[in-house]
């Protein structure tokens, strides 16, 4: 019980430092498949910020939102900033 409790600790310690425990913050260079594995929250923000950072901002309207998805579940072996670059 004791070593669970520690184990939820750190997890929660984790998540606080990169925001869910045990996977990486998604950047432009995050493959498709780490971006579609992640949840819907940390995607979001993720195409927010490669999007600010790429200049590309039809990813984030409400058609170009879900075709990063498209084109992430299509290509997965491909980068998110690629994917926010095609979108625009």
């Amino acid at each position: 019980m004791l070593k669970r409790l520690v184990l939820i600790a750190a997890c929660s310690a984790a998540m606080m430092t990169i925001g869910s425990c045990g996977t990486p913050e998604l950047s432009a260079d995050s493959s498709c498949k780490d971006f579609m594995n992640a949840d819907s929250a940390s995607r979001d923000e993720a195409v927010r910020k490669v999007a600010t950072e790429k200049g590309a901002g039809n990813a984030v309207t409400p058609l170009g939102r879900p075709n990063v998805d498209y084109m992430c579940v299509n290509n997965p072996s491909k980068t998110l900033g690629w994917a926010i670059e095609k979108t625009g």
